[in-house]
């Protein structure tokens, strides 16, 4: 199980509150109060994220996971609070056997190395970028 942040756009509608989720088009949620909606917020953001994993559909790179993120544009809102809404996914993780150019796998060794991290979390963090990029040429 992995945590995975999304940027939230909460603004006041009415006498309680909105919140959506640029990276998920179409997901939003209210509540009377700024607490109740954080509560909704992560609700509605499982579904979601539990749905799309049920299917296969990639999930949207997460702050962690985009880092030109958190540059939402913020002008069709009244009032916006960006906030960051946890989700958890579930995750189960499969051994594979992959060949690959060796110049290339010494350049993600050393990216891994130098993140502190793994070779398989530097390549899966790819694959994501690569599946966003071409969902975002599919719905462009």
């Amino acid at each position: 199980m992995a945590t995975l942040h999304y940027v939230g756009i909460a603004e006041r509608a009415g006498n309680g509150w909105s919140i959506s989720f640029p990276s998920f088009p179409g997901v939003v949620s209210a509540a009377d109060t700024f607490a109740a909606l954080m509560f909704h917020a992560k609700d509605a953001l499982h579904t979601v994220v539990a749905e799309m994993q049920k299917i296969g559909d990639p999930l949207p790179l997460s702050v962690e996971q985009d880092e030109g993120g958190l540059g939402e544009d913020l002008a069709g809102y009244t009032d916006p609070h960006s906030t960051l809404v946890a989700v958890e996914t579930s995750a189960v993780y499969v051994r594979v056997n992959i060949s690959m150019d060796d110049g290339l796998l010494a350049r993600v060794d050393s990216l891994s190395q130098r993140q502190g991290t793994s070779r398989s979390a530097v390549l899966s963090r790819g694959a994501r970028l690569v599946l966003a990029d071409e969902r975002r040429e599919m719905t462009a």
